[in-house]
């Protein structure tokens, strides 16, 4: 009955971050200043020393100054349609209690340099996810971007896409480059299992309608 009542208090946090009763002290700002509770722009340049448009070995060189990993650590893969280049590594924790998480620098198809990060927590990086603690860390990164400057055009907060699926957050910057928080919740087949499927994506996004992907163009087939 315990393991009931916790799962059925998850649920209710969820539903609470969502109509924003979470979500204290950040009105937004004036539509004509942009949208955000700050004066000062938002710069999303990526994340802390790994910046858009390093090559691969400067964000090597940046995940050992950031997290203290290694080359060696560090997972290498390609996509097999987009043909862009994957550096992967798995830390304990970002913030205090936000437990594992999984952090993928993306390198464009043509350039080979840094395009987009992801960050990663929940499932799949865990088998069974502390919901609440991802939710908590999702309220925590909502109410932080939330305090600068964004443009008005691709602005979300708190804004459910579906049934399962909740954009905490988005913005763009004045370049137009993005940051954007997703939190998912796929139901279980297990009613007593509620939030095992939980799972929570921040993205930085320099390009994001135009990345640095492999496609077939007119001509090429």
């Amino acid at each position: 009955m315990h393991g009931m009542n916790s799962f059925k208090s998850i649920i209710l946090i969820l539903s609470l971050i969502f109509s924003g009763v979470f979500f204290m002290g950040t009105g937004l700002a004036k539509p004509e200043s942009g949208v955000g509770t700050s004066q000062k722009w938002a710069v999303v340049n990526g994340f802390r020393s790994s910046q858009f448009g390093m090559n691969e070995r400067d964000v090597i060189k940046a995940i050992k100054s950031d997290f203290g990993i290694a080359k060696k650590q560090i997972s290498r893969k390609v996509h097999p349609n987009e043909k862009t280049i994957t550096l992967g590594i798995n830390v304990p924790r970002i913030l205090p209690d936000s437990g594992p998480a999984k952090i993928i620098y993306l390198l464009g198809y043509k350039t080979r340099r840094l395009i987009e990060i992801k960050i990663i927590w929940g499932r799949p990086i865990m088998k069974d996810p502390n919901a609440k603690a991802v939710v908590a860390t999702a309220n925590q990164l909502g109410n932080y971007f939330v305090q600068k400057k964004y443009q008005k055009e691709g602005f979300a907060y708190n804004h459910q896409l579906g049934e399962d699926v909740y954009l905490v957050f988005q913005g763009k910057d004045k370049k137009g480059r993005v940051v954007r928080l997703l939190l998912t919740n796929p139901k279980s087949e297990d009613a007593k299992k509620s939030g095992e499927n939980i799972a929570l994506t921040l993205s930085y996004i320099e390009k994001p309608e135009d990345p640095d992907v492999y496609r077939i163009k007119d001509g090429d087939f």
